[in-house]
Formats: structure tokens, sequence, C-alpha cells
């Protein structure tokens, strides 16, 4: 792997570290989600100073190149956050359409209650 890339990669990954605890402190993320994306940026961090670690899952894939599996690992994972995301999102919309649903049938009743004097 380029010395280049390298060095980017490494930047970025401690790029995200450093957001990833000013997201922490602003808490928007709790503890978990820092340990968790911590984790993540520190093994990024890992894999792009030493690529020579994933060469043995390389040569069982039958991967000839590193950038090669970094791109299909990235596309593996970023499916597996897209697929996490789009759960949470639905979750939500359920969430929010419930209270919106509450909220207009308590408004109705009040209406009516005011209504009859």
């Amino acid at each position: 792997m380029f010395i280049g890339l390298q060095i980017i990669g490494i930047v970025f990954g401690l790029t995200m570290s450093y957001l990833t605890f000013v997201y922490y402190k602003r808490r928007d993320y709790d503890i978990e989600a820092l340990f968790v994306w911590l984790a993540i940026w520190i093994g990024f961090i890992i894999l792009a100073a030493f690529p020579s670690t994933v060469y043995g899952i390389m040569q069982e894939l039958q991967i000839q190149r590193t950038v090669d599996f970094f791109v299909i690992s990235g596309f593996l994972i970023f499916s597996v956050l897209l697929f996490k995301s789009y759960g949470l999102s639905k979750k939500n919309q359920k969430q929010i359409e419930a209270l919106v649903r509450k909220l207009a049938l308590k408004r109705g009743e009040e209406r009516i209650r005011h209504k009859k004097p």
C-alpha cells in the first residue's frame, strides 16, 4: 500500500476520532456510541498504518490487492450502517406518527369539550 494512502487514512481516522469525541462532548452521542465509534476509528487507523495485518484474510478470500480489500470491506460496512440507519429511521417515523395521532385526538377532544357549554 502506498505510504501516501496510509498517511491519508491515519489522518482521516484521527480526524473522525476527534469529531466523535466532539459529538460526545456536545451530548449528541452517549457513552456507548462514543466507544463503538472510537473502536471503529482506532481499528481503521491500525489497518491504515499496518495493512499487512489483513494479508491472511486476503489470501483466504483470494483478493490480490490491499486497496481492493479495503474497498470491499468499506462497501460491506457501509451497507450494514445504511441498513441500521434505515431501521432507526422507520422506527422514529412510527413513533412520530403515533405521537401526532395522539396529539390530534387530544386536541379534537378538547375542541369538542369547548363547544359544549
